[in-house]
């Protein structure tokens, strides 16, 4: 034991009082840590629960991704094709990027006809296999292959998947979840909504059909989980959210004799996962419920890069039950192309910078617009460096929807009225507003639209290829100089323009030189021969050319050179 004597730092009395100071001290001290700990705790409680909430909801939707695929993935089918001659529609192996091309004779051959892995399989000679190996190359060397996705839509043997999938097909083949095959054929198509039936051959009564949702519910956020076949991996599900809602996707059949392109309306766009052999397949919610039809993904690169898009579910409703009965759907049509009014436009017609509306270019004659009277423009415009056409009517709501562009009348089309239905425009004309009465009318078919049925090779051969109008040619030094050209100007040169044809329509003019067609540059004829052969009869582009040292844009509508 230790003494304190009289040099000590502290006496006894010191020490004792010591003692119960620090005592308060640190009952102070411990209250202050618990206050402290208190507001501290108090204002972070918010972020700590929202992290568990976070973290549970991850967790219960993984969860609930896992059970839906156990029940989902029964109902979904794998689709392979064999088409005789020409290309593939399908896309598990098209649009290829060109520094891929090389690889398509090693996917073909990994994913095999069928679009399963043939890696491992193996083959015994054949004694008559000699004898028949000329033959089966014969028969073989014009058929391309091709896989995508479907599911079964009733107890009655009807699998729903995309028009581009099965379109030209010459055999079809529906396999199961579980490996077993059956054979398909088409019932009913229509390549404007881009949906197909097919009717299977002893079908599977024990798979039930999907449970169909309500496309109009689906919000931007909400998880959905996409089921199909990339590059041939059956039975793959991805998991994402929905992007954004209303896209209005082209379909490009190149007939459009309006002038422009129809398309698939309020579209759901998604960063789930989606690729080449996914199309036809199903965008689900976390009801188990199929919200959307698989269609397309945009990339570069072949592969997901985010964007996907699928066909709402409720235009599926209101067009499968009519090609399982009738084979084809009819759309209700007006028959009118136009565009979005922008400030610009309306400072041209002297309107409110805010005004909305479409603007109607063109009126297709004979069309239910045409017959009610709907004035199409007839007045050409330059802004910002594009030909524009106005005067006709502008738009501002069809019954009572507001219209602020061409996509809010395709949508309600699509999902409000049916063809026979009367339908109120109200339309701005010269400044004034009336409403103009009309019945719809069935939007003509794809053959209908060009003569042939929509194959793309059928329609170049019975209605021929896109013609311009004009004779081109390459441009020279010589005309640099006669034309006071910049010197490495490229293009083709117009040398002349036939009377009554597109360019003449146009108001294209001798020594207009061509240097684009859409988005693609135009250095040379070859250029724009290659270029033309991608397009057929019918369809609308805008050419960049140059013109007395200045570029414009001019639109025009493509013809034929069927006896020209």
């Amino acid at each position: 034991m230790i003494k304190l004597g009289e040099n000590a730092l502290f006496n006894k009395k010191e020490i004792r009082k010591g003692k119960k100071n620090m005592k308060s001290t640190t009952r102070n001290t411990i209250l202050s840590i618990l206050l402290t700990l208190l507001i501290v705790f108090s204002a972070f409680s918010p972020v700590l629960a929202q992290s568990q909430t976070a973290e549970q909801t991850i967790s219960e939707t993984s969860t609930s991704f896992s059970k839906l695929y156990e029940e989902v993935n029964p109902s979904v089918v794998y689709i392979s094709v064999a088409i005789q001659g020409g290309s593939s529609n399908t896309q598990q192996f098209q649009g290829l990027p060109d520094d891929l091309e090389e690889l398509l004779p090693f996917l073909k051959q990994f994913y095999g006809p069928q679009g399963q892995n043939n890696q491992d399989q193996e083959s015994e000679p054949n004694q008559n296999q000699n004898q028949n190996q000329n033959q089966n190359q014969n028969q073989n060397q014009n058929i391309t292959y091709g896989s995508g996705t479907g599911f079964v839509w009733d107890t009655e043997g009807h699998v729903v998947t995309n028009n581009h999938v099965i379109e030209d097909a010459t055999d079809i083949t529906v396999t199961y979840y579980d490996g077993i095959e059956r054979k398909a054929t088409v019932i009913g198509a229509d390549p404007d909504s881009d949906l197909a039936v097919l009717s299977v051959e002893d079908y599977r009564k024990d798979i039930a059909p999907v449970k169909m949702g309500d496309s109009d519910t689906v919000k931007p956020g909400d998880y959905v989980a996409a089921i199909g076949n990339p590059f041939g991996n059956a039975g793959t599900i991805t998991m994402g959210i929905v992007s954004a809602l209303g896209r209005n996707f082209p379909i490009d059949d190149g007939s459009s004799s309006s002038g422009g392109h129809y398309t698939i309306p309020d579209m759901i766009q998604t960063d789930a996962a989606i690729n080449p052999g996914n199309s036809g397949g199903v965008l689900i919610n976390l009801n188990g419920e199929v919200i959307g039809v698989v269609n397309s993904f945009v990339s570069a690169t072949y592969s997901s890069a985010g964007i996907g898009y699928a066909i709402p579910s409720n235009l599926a409703v209101r067009v499968v039950p009519k090609l399982i009965s009738d084979g084809k759907y009819e759309h209700a049509w007006i028959g009118i192309s136009g565009i979005a009014l922008s400030p610009d436009i309306n400072a041209k017609l002297e309107l409110d910078r805010d005004q909305r509306g479409a603007l109607v270019e063109t009126v297709q004659s004979g069309s239910p617009a045409d017959k009610a009277g709907i004035k199409a423009s007839d007045e050409t415009v330059t802004i910002n460096g594009s030909e524009i056409t106005i005067g006709g009517d502008i738009i501002t709501k069809i019954n009572d929807r507001e219209v602020k562009s061409m996509d809010d009348i395709i949508s309600y089309l699509a999902f409000h009225t049916e063809v026979g239905d009367k339908v109120t425009l109200h339309i701005l004309r010269d400044g004034k507003e009336q409403d103009i009465e009309l019945t719809l009318a069935a939007r003509p078919s794809v053959e209908e639209r060009t003569g042939v049925k929509a194959n793309e090779k059928t329609i170049k051969e019975q209605v021929g290829e896109a013609w311009i109008g004009t004779y081109v040619k390459d441009i020279t030094n010589n005309d640099i100089k006669k034309l006071d050209l910049p010197e490495g100007t490229t293009g083709a040169l117009i040398t002349q323009v036939t009377k009554d044809s597109p360019a003449d329509d146009a108001n294209l003019q001798e020594n207009d030189i061509i240097q684009k067609i859409d988005d693609t540059e135009i250095k040379s004829v070859d250029d724009l021969k290659a270029e033309l052969s991608k397009y057929m009869p019918g369809e609308r582009v805008t050419l960049t050319i140059l013109r007395d040292g200045k570029t414009k844009e001019v639109r025009l509508t493509l013809g034929t050179t069927k006896n020209k």
